[in-house]
């Protein structure tokens, strides 16, 4: 196949031309049309006023009802002329074409929803929102339905628009989804163009997902990703996924202010670390033993206040209290400074070198 024919058949499967064809089509038919009706109830007003000798609006009150076929019988036309010309021009042009732009506007209504719920419009009029690059590979409903649950529920974020851009959902983003508000724009974010469309230049967050939380070779995805929105000149705070923690600084050097793990589980610490940058990492230590972890101290104590216990830790240089189990075998964390408590054991996060005393050591120091 020559080079015309190659190009000839491209076109004819993209996005653009779908849009530019059917869309664009359907609307400059829409608006000659109208531009035709004008002209009609034009045309026969004036005849009206010169062949049945009516004022300016009467001839117009008369087109109009006539050519809505409505027909109060108050006014018509007494005359030949009248009549012939409200036939010609009413009758057969008139009633046809009014059918016709009815027929048009339910049709390029159905048009824009199908694209919408397809996720071919481009939401030019979005501002200041947060886009979603990549939807992850497995469970992809039940995450995005976590993340997004959990962006709603932040208070920073709860009015913030959401946009998605995947090639997941060709056939629309599921039910629970858009009822939360959510949109989406089809489309493979390495693709030209695609960026643009969804309005990263605009995006107050973004949010770079890997596409598959196992395997390697999404950083080099999300890596080219982070290199496009870079270019298009973005000023949005830009979130990672990394897979693997070696490629945390070249994702930082692309342009990412915050890099994560893919911890698909807990996107809360996603959304954390949008509003309050830096908590990701000491989230993301949280769940691994090596460097600052947590530990659980088992330690009978007693009418000793919150502060006492977490000044005398640190003093001791063994780490930070972050909660305690009460006498009820629940745990609280964060207590009133001042509170005096009971406690069966203390969670303390601690750092990778520290050598923890035991429990009878902890308990003789209060």
């Amino acid at each position: 196949m020559n080079s015309l024919g190659l190009f000839l058949k491209k076109k004819s499967h993209g996005r653009q031309r779908y849009k530019k064809i059917v869309y664009q089509h359907a609307i400059k038919d829409l608006r000659r049309r109208f531009v035709m009706l004008a002209a009609i109830i034009v045309i026969h007003s004036i005849a009206m006023v010169f062949f049945e000798d009516l004022n300016w609006w009467q001839a117009f009150w008369l087109t109009m009802t006539s050519a809505s076929t409505t027909g109060y019988g108050d006014i018509s036309a007494a005359t030949f002329w009248g009549q012939l010309t409200t036939i010609v021009l009413i009758y057969g042009l008139g009633i046809t074409l009014l059918a016709q732009i009815a027929s048009d506007y339910v049709e390029l209504r159905l048009i824009q929803r199908d694209m919408r719920v397809k996720g071919k419009m481009e939401w030019s009029t979005m501002r200041d929102h947060l886009l979603i690059i990549n939807t992850p590979a497995l469970h992809t409903e039940r995450y995005l339905k976590l993340l997004i649950t959990q962006i709603s529920n932040t208070p920073e974020l709860e009015d913030t628009p959401i946009q998605i851009l995947t090639p997941h959902f060709p056939d629309g983003l599921p039910e629970e989804l858009r009822e939360m508000g959510v949109v989406h724009h089809t489309g493979d974010a390495t693709e030209p163009g695609k960026l643009e469309s969804a309005g990263v230049d605009k995006a107050k967050y973004i949010i770079v997902l890997s596409p598959d939380s196992q395997n390697d070779h999404s950083d080099s995805i999300v890596f080219d990703t982070l290199h496009r929105v870079h270019e298009t000149g973005a000023s949005a705070f830009l979130l990672a996924e990394a897979v693997n923690d070696l490629n945390r600084d070249r994702f930082r050097k692309a342009g990412a202010n915050a890099v994560i793990r893919p911890i698909r589980a807990y996107p809360e610490m996603l959304v954390r670390s949008l509003i309050a940058p830096g908590t990701e990492q000491v989230l993301e230590n949280l769940f691994r033993y090596q460097g600052d972890h947590t530990v659980r101290i088992d330690v009978n104590l007693s009418n000793v206040t919150w502060a006492e216990i977490v000044t005398r830790l640190i003093q001791e240089n063994i780490g930070t209290a972050l909660g305690y189990e009460n006498e009820f075998g629940n745990i609280v964390t964060h207590p009133d400074t001042h509170a005096s408590i009971t406690a069966r054991s203390l969670i303390v996060l601690v750092g990778d070198d520290t050598n923890l005393p035991s429990g009878s050591k902890i308990k003789a120091l209060f």
